[in-house]
């Protein structure tokens, strides 16, 4: 592959704003090596967590500690028997996202070299077990080789903030915001000719950061009044000053 001449015209990370070092573009990345690294730590972490949910299925008493346990409609408003959204990830909430990332994954491979259709695995334990696995024996090739490399980045951070919340008992969810991402395109610096990334912003309050799923860019709240200045208006769960 070509080395770009200047850093301006070196890509972008596929997975973060960061732009990819000459040695990664010579050997043909498409996300750099932080990125991959951490991608292949998260897929981990999904497996560490999967481990820990079983235990938080039990039923909870509603009240003083537990405000937010679901109900189920009646009369009584009695306590649904489980936590519904623990049985909801270990009923294929946790490995539906990850499978259709190793579905797709594979159609780019088998574009270029033999590679069958996603097995059936058994049970939910072994589902997850085997989709994690494949993902991680092939993240190399994916970084290198597959462009929406960064649909499992997004994948996964919807997963473990979900994981997470329910493992540290933070509830609090992520929260689509308006308009879209203000800032310029990827691969672009400020400017006035730079095009605007429009892509979609999110809220993580357990973070208390705005993210864009397009250029990847993470905001923390001493840069939410030039965003919010660059977008006109961004609807937060608190006022967030125009400049």
């Amino acid at each position: 592959m070509n080395t770009p001449d200047t850093v301006a015209d070196f890509p972008v990370c596929q997975c973060c704003p960061r732009r990819l070092l000459p040695l990664e573009v010579k050997h043909g990345r498409l996300v750099c090596r932080p990125c991959e690294a951490r991608l292949e730590s998260e897929l981990d972490e999904v497996a560490e967590l999967w481990q820990r949910l079983p235990a938080l299925l039990k039923p909870g008493t509603p009240g003083k500690d537990n405000a937010d346990a679901p109900r189920v409609p009646g009369p009584t408003g009695s306590a649904a028997p489980c936590n519904l959204a623990v049985l909801s990830l270990l009923g294929g909430g946790a490995t539906d996202p990850l499978l259709a990332e190793e579905d797709a994954w594979r159609r780019e491979l088998r574009k270029t070299r033999h590679c069958p259709l996603t097995p059936r695995r058994g049970g939910q334990d072994a589902t997850l077990k085997g989709v994690l696995g494949w993902l991680r024996v092939n993240l190399h090739w994916a970084c290198h080789a597959y462009p929406d490399v960064d649909d499992l980045d997004r994948s996964l951070r919807r997963l473990l903030g979900e994981m997470r919340g329910l493992v540290s008992g933070d509830q609090r969810r992520r929260e689509e915001l308006e308009p879209g991402c203000p800032m310029p395109a990827r691969g672009h610096t400020d400017g006035s000719e730079a095009p605007k990334c429009g892509g979609g912003l999110s809220y993580d309050p357990r973070k208390t950061v705005i993210r864009c799923d397009t250029c990847h860019r993470a905001y923390g709240p001493t840069e939410w009044d030039q965003l919010g200045a660059a977008a006109g208006l961004i609807t937060l769960p608190f006022t967030l000053p125009a400049a």
